[in-house]
C-alpha cells in the first residue's frame, strides 16, 4: 500500500542493554515499509546501554535523561521530539516479527478514523501473551481478590482476556498493552500524552480510556506480531509490585466517582489481605514468601495514604 503514514518508533530503556540491542536488531531485520524514525529514550542507564546503541545503531536517535523518569514521562518526552504521523511505543524487551510494523502502518493508512492500535504479543517461547485488556472495574478487582478471575471469562471478572480464541481476529479493544501500542499524532494532540503521574503500569489503560472517551477507536491487530520477553526494566522486586497496585488505585481515582474509587481500593486491599493470609503460615520456610508479605502489607498501607480526588498530569 502506498502513502503509508510515517512511523516514529519510540523505545524507553533502563538498564536493559542486551534486550534493547536485540529489539533494535529485530527492527533492523524487519523495518516497516515507508518512512520511519527510531528513537531510544534512556532513563539514565548505568549498564553501557547508550554507548552500545550509539556504536551499533548510529542512525537511531538517542535521548539520554539525567535520571529515571519512568515509562510515561520518558515516552512523553519522546513524542514531543518525534516527527511521525503515528507514534509506536515499543518496549525495550520486545522483538518484532516480519512485517509487523508494515501491517500496523497499513491499518492506519486504510482507516483514517483509527486512533490507536496494538498487535499480538507472544511470550519468549512463542506462546500467546494476553495483551487484550478490559477497563479496570470494581467487579474485576473483586474477582481477582477472590481468585475467580482465571475461572470466569469476560470484562466483569478480570482485566485480562484469557481466551485464546479472542486473539484470532481484529477487533475493538478497551485497553491494549503499552508494550506495543501505536497512537495517531492527531489523537495525542487531542487528548495529551501519557499521564506522568503513573511512573509505570496502568498508564496505557488510562490513555486508551481517554482516547475512547474522546471518540477515538482502539483496535487489536492480530496480523502485527511482536515477541514480548517481559521483565526487562521491571523485573521482580517488591517495590515494583507496590507501584503496580498504587497505579491501579490511581487509575480508579482518576476515572471513578469517590464512592466507586473507594470500593475499588477496598477490593484491591482484600486481594492483598487474602494472599497474605494464605502465605503467612509458610513465612518461616522462605525469604521470598516473607518478602511477599512485606510488600503486600506496604501496598495495603499506601493504598489508603492518598485522598480519593485526583487531578491528571498530561505532560
Amino acid at each position: 500500500m502506498s502513502n503509508l503514514p510515517r512511523l516514529s518508533i519510540l523505545i524507553v530503556s533502563y538498564n536493559t542493554r542486551e534486550l534493547t540491542l536485540a529489539c533494535l536488531r529485530s527492527l533492523a531485520r524487519h523495518p516497516p515499509h515507508g518512512e520511519h524514525e527510531v528513537m531510544v529514550v534512556d532513563n539514565a542507564s548505568t549498564d553501557g546501554s547508550l554507548e552500545a546503541i550509539r556504536a551499533d545503531f548510529p542512525n537511531v536517535k538517542v535521548l539520554p535523561l539525567a535520571g529515571n523518569l519512568g515509562f510515561a514521562r520518558a515516552n512523553n518526552l519522546a513524542m514531543r521530539e518525534a516527527a511521525g504521523e503515528v507514534f509506536v511505543l515499543l518496549n525495550s524487551d520486545t522483538e518484532l516479527h516480519a512485517n509487523s510494523l508494515t501491517r500496523l502502518a497499513e491499518a492506519f493508512a486504510a482507516d483514517p478514523e483509527l486512533a490507536a492500535a496494538g498487535g499480538k504479543l507472544l511470550n519468549s517461547d512463542g506462546s500467546l501473551q494476553f495483551g487484550l485488556r478490559y477497563d479496570p472495574r470494581v467487579t474485576n478487582a473483586l474477582s481477582e481478590g477472590l481468585f475467580l478471575h482465571r475461572l470466569l471469562p469476560g470484562p466483569w471478572f478480570g482485566e485480562v482476556e484469557r481466551r485464546p480464541s479472542a486473539y484470532a481476529s481484529r477487533q475493538r479493544a478497551e485497553w491494549l498493552s503499552g508494550a506495543y501500542l501505536a497512537v495517531r499524532r492527531e489523537w495525542w494532540e487531542r487528548v495529551g500524552g501519557l499521564d506522568s503521574g503513573f511512573f509505570m503500569y496502568s498508564e496505557d489503560a488510562d490513555w486508551c480510556r481517554r482516547i475512547r472517551e474522546a471518540g477515538g477507536r482502539v483496535e487489536y491487530l492480530p496480523e502485527s506480531v511482536v515477541t514480548h520477553h517481559g521483565g526487562g526494566s521491571s523485573s521482580g522486586s517488591g517495590d515494583l509490585h507496590v507501584i503496580r497496585f498504587l497505579a491501579r488505585d490511581r487509575y480508579a481515582r482518576l476515572h471513578f466517582s469517590p464512592a466507586r474509587a473507594l470500593a475499588y481500593r477496598l477490593a484491591l486491599a482484600l486481594g492483598l489481605a487474602l494472599r497474605a493470609a494464605f502465605a503467612l503460615p509458610l513465612a518461616p520456610f522462605g525469604s521470598r514468601i516473607r518478602n511477599g508479605l512485606v510488600w503486600r502489607a506496604r501496598a495495603a498501607w499506601l493504598l489508603f495514604a492518598d485522598p480519593l480526588p485526583l487531578e491528571p498530569h498530561h505532560d
